[in-house]
């Protein structure tokens, strides 16, 4: 259950979900600035349940919780690259290159830079030099060599580090099966892994990737974005959610007797004076489990 204000974020975020599943709007980003204790993380809860329950068609889902990522930067993008290469992106960049190595068949040439599955990158070069006859393992190998158009970079935030290439691969796949990347606390990214992984997933003009990016109020990670997006590659495609983020005692009272009409005026205030944030209401709010 939501407050008014968090159901209208949700509301908005739905919206630009349903335009880049449709196809047509490319890629965007889309930040949810509000204080912590806001209810960031249970706007995104049930705006990523929504979204993905009420596909009939294969979609892509990631959830990337900045909180739970070492601190370390290096570390950071190997586990942003394993949350982004999930099951069932790999499953999807599987068939994508088997397909697009049938058609390389039948039409009798090999797969490059502008293959007929869709999979390219700018600059890319070769998209897959090792045929097909592997693992899976070895496809995405292939995949991820092909995205990053060279040696792995050690530098967490290079262009052909880890990360970049997992996220172009993300981006590759979202082509056939549009992809919602998830990002609730993402200011505990480092801000130079943060921007060059989500640059790379919303960077192709044929991708449909959503990103949803959680960032406090005076976010530097939303001002880096913001300020990239005025040119270059992500122009257009940063946008920052409405989100209302009053958390005084007047707004807790407030939503507090939204999620609980049962209560009188005077406990709702009773209970905005027991709580610091909405997030507290939220918590306090959830029905109890029958003893």
């Amino acid at each position: 259950m939501l407050g008014e204000r968090q159901q209208a974020a949700a509301a908005e975020l739905a919206q630009w979900w349903d335009g880049i599943r449709r196809g047509g709007a490319g890629s965007h980003v889309v930040l949810l600035a509000g204080p912590a204790g806001w209810g960031r993380s249970t706007v995104l809860d049930q705006f990523s349940a929504a979204a993905t329950q009420s596909e009939s068609r294969s979609v892509l889902a990631v959830r990337l919780n900045g909180k739970a990522l070492p601190a370390d930067p290096g570390q950071q993008a190997l586990a942003v690259r394993d949350g982004l290469l999930a099951a069932e992106v790999r499953r999807q960049a599987a068939a994508l290159l088997c397909r697009g190595r049938l058609r390389a068949r039948g039409a009798g040439y090999s797969l490059g830079a502008a293959s007929p599955g869709g999979i390219a990158h700018r600059g890319a070069g070769t998209l897959l030099m090792s045929g097909m006859a592997g693992t899976v393992a070895l496809l995405l190998a292939g995949l991820a060599a092909a995205a990053g158009g060279g040696r792995p970079d050690d530098r967490p935030d290079s262009e052909n580090g880890t990360a970049a290439r997992a996220a172009r691969i993300v981006s590759a796949v979202s082509a056939s099966a549009p992809a919602l990347v998830v990002m609730d606390d993402a200011d505990y990214l480092d801000p130079g892994l943060a921007v060059t992984v989500i640059e790379n997933l919303v960077d192709q003009d044929d991708s449909r990737v959503l990103v949803v990016a959680a960032v406090d109020l005076g976010s530097d990670l939303a001002a880096a974005l913001a300020t990239r997006a005025k040119h270059g590659r992500t122009a257009g495609r940063v946008h920052r959610a409405e989100a209302d983020p009053r958390m005084g005692s007047q707004s807790r009272a407030e939503l507090a007797a939204q999620l609980s009409p049962h209560l009188t005026a005077a406990q709702a205030q009773q209970l905005a004076g027991q709580t610091r944030t909405f997030a507290e209401i939220f918590a306090a709010a959830r029905p109890r489990p029958l003893s």
